[in-house]
């Protein structure tokens, strides 16, 4: 199989990833809701692998390096912002970035002692205060936040560069559930034969795997514009979003359809990585507000491709 990114970049991905799994996988997630502070942890040991030294503002490799990151720790839902911290590597006195809806701002990972930057289309400004929990078995560690006085910004480089990364998150997850889907159907038998032999979930599983590897082009395609200064950079994460949420809701359904009621059971990874994708695919905006934005600024700056304007 070709490299999807620079050799450097799938090395360090390949190193995360062994790392994660090393210290439990999607058990990581399981510790962390059986005791939050550990989740501190999780940012300490990425730390000790060098993944808060990259700096995806200012190199093309470091921004593929940061979306490998990013990738690995989807697959097995860690709870702790990867891709958060890594949007804000370069910006003084800020630890993490979160993009905010102005009405309902809410961060996905609170409790860590974290400096926030609340970004959004051409405006930012900080975070003052963690507020109540929302308490959801969808959203275990969100928090509603208030957030402080803001500037408007130059440009939207922040914004659709912690976007990409974020679906570079959600594309993990997507590996992962996929991973732990085949492993399922080759394993179970039902009738005397694995479930895998069944011709209709083949079908079904072929769906999967064009989704994932439909949103792993488009998700390369982001990061080659990002890196390029692209006028369309802002549209074209925006795009990636819309795509990762659709192929999210396939890829879960029909992965759930293959597990059965077990598949909503916590004794499977596959309700682990489902639950805490919900905070990533949810926050700030759920498909049909990406939706609107693209419109909105497909209005003003239209993609590129041979059916553009």
């Amino acid at each position: 199989m070709a490299e999807l990114l620079s050799p450097e970049a799938e090395q360090f991905g390949a190193v995360v990833t062994d790392a994660l799994e090393a210290e439990g996988g999607v058990d990581l997630a399981r510790a962390a809701e059986a005791d939050p502070d550990v989740r501190v942890g999780y940012g300490e040991l990425l730390g000790s692998l060098g993944v808060w030294d990259l700096d995806p503002s200012t190199d093309g490799v470091e921004l593929e390096a940061a979306a490998a990151a990013c990738r690995a720790a989807g697959r097995v839902a860690l709870p702790y912002p990867v891709a958060e911290r890594v949007a804000a590597t370069g910006l003084d006195g800020v630890d993490a970035l979160v993009h905010v809806d102005p009405d309902v701002p809410r961060v996905g990972h609170a409790g860590l002692g974290l400096v926030w930057r609340a970004v959004r289309d051409g405006f930012s400004s900080a975070v003052v205060e963690e507020a109540a929990p929302v308490r959801s078995r969808l959203g275990v560690f969100a928090a509603d936040v208030v957030v402080g006085p803001g500037a408007e910004t130059e440009g939207r480089d922040e914004l659709a560069r912690l976007v990409t990364l974020q679906c570079w998150t959600l594309l993990g997850v997507l590996d992962g559930t996929a991973g732990h889907t085949y492993r399922y159907v080759t394993e179970r038998e039902q009738f005397g034969a694995p479930l895998a032999s069944f011709q209709a979930l083949r079908f079904a599983l072929t769906d999967v795997e064009v989704h994932r590897l439909g949103l792993v082009e488009l998700a390369r395609y982001t990061l080659w514009s990002l890196g390029e200064d692209r006028p369309s950079a802002w549209g074209d994460a925006l795009a990636l979003r819309l795509a990762a949420l659709e192929a999210a809701e396939a890829v879960f359904r029909i992965c759930h359809q293959a597990h059965g009621a077990i598949g909503f059971c916590d004794e499977s990874d596959l309700s682990w990585l489902s639950r805490h994708s919900q905070v990533l695919r949810r926050l700030p905006w759920g498909r049909s507000q990406t939706e609107a934005a693209l419109v909105a600024e497909l209005s003003q700056v239209p993609l590129a491709g041979p059916f553009s304007g």
